[in-house]
């Protein structure tokens, strides 16, 4: 049995080509599925760019916020950007939520992330410019109901 070479190359050649789809695929499978970690008794889904956490369980309290972002900062990788909101809006009560997208820390990057009032967070600012820090992303939120207003900030270096 004689093949025809030209022939064999080409299928070979459509053969990889659709081998090297379905395995980058399977690639990136495997790397999603190896950027999750279960914190709190909830999934918490974490990309390894600067993809965003989806859900309302994505919520953290500033205590669970310092934990993620330490266990992030472990595997390499920092906030992108940066997204609060008020936990409790009784008056005297200070509970905010906070919720991060992450990307790999580039070497020898600094950050620094705060959540608070936006007098906290103007302080955070100036000491943040004084050690080399630049804002990267900052949102500010009014609570309709009280007018109680909370921000966030990440600063980067």
């Amino acid at each position: 049995m004689h093949f025809h070479q030209q022939g064999n190359e080409q299928a070979g050649s459509k053969w990889a080509g659709r081998a090297s789809a379905t395995i980058a695929v399977a690639l990136v499978t495997v790397l999603v599925g190896c950027a999750s970690f279960r914190m709190g008794g909830r999934d918490q889904a974490y990309g390894m760019s600067a993809s965003q956490t989806r859900g309302a369980e994505d919520w953290l309290a500033t205590a669970d916020a310092d934990k993620v972002v330490n266990a992030m900062s472990a595997k390499g990788l920092m906030p992108a950007t940066i997204d609060c909101r008020f936990a409790d809006t009784t008056p005297g009560q200070v509970a905010y939520l906070s919720k991060f997208t992450w990307m790999r820390a580039p070497a020898n990057t600094r950050y620094h992330w705060e959540v608070g009032d936006p007098a906290y967070l103007a302080s955070k600012e100036v000491r943040a410019n004084r050690v080399g820090l630049k804002r990267v992303d900052a949102k500010l939120v009014r609570d309709a109901a009280t007018g109680q207003r909370v921000g966030c900030s990440v600063w980067v270096g």
